[in-house]
């Protein structure tokens, strides 16, 4: 499982911020700078957009390079909306950064592997 929680370093000239997806609830952006995509997801991510967020995180993908999930800006959670973002960063090369409290707590009530 690719998640950590730590800073990951982006250096070098970012391009502008791109939408990738938007309901009522959340807002998925995308920044890509030199070898290495930024998304970040803002709001609730749940059982009513889990899919939507796979999708926005599959385009996100630029060629091979690294893939990095900002979850900081994640209000709220549910297990369908975890166990999908999981599930995506285990079968590519994503990792997930800024895991906030709620997400690690659910984790452990989950049973799933502490974060790095």
């Amino acid at each position: 499982m690719n998640v950590r929680h730590t800073q990951v370093p982006l250096s070098g000239e970012s391009l502008a911020e791109e939408p990738l997806y938007t309901d009522g609830l959340l807002r998925v952006t995308r920044t890509v700078t030199p070898g290495c995509a930024l998304v970040r997801l803002e709001g609730d991510v749940d059982v009513t957009n889990r899919a939507q967020v796979l999708s926005a995180l599959r385009r996100a993908r630029l060629l091979d390079d690294p893939l990095v999930v900002d979850v900081g800006g994640v209000g709220f959670i549910d297990v369908a909306g975890l166990r999908a973002l999981l599930a995506f960063t285990e079968g590519a090369a994503a990792v997930l950064r800024d895991v906030p409290a709620q997400m690690r707590r659910l984790m452990d009530l989950l049973d799933l592997p502490p974060l790095d």
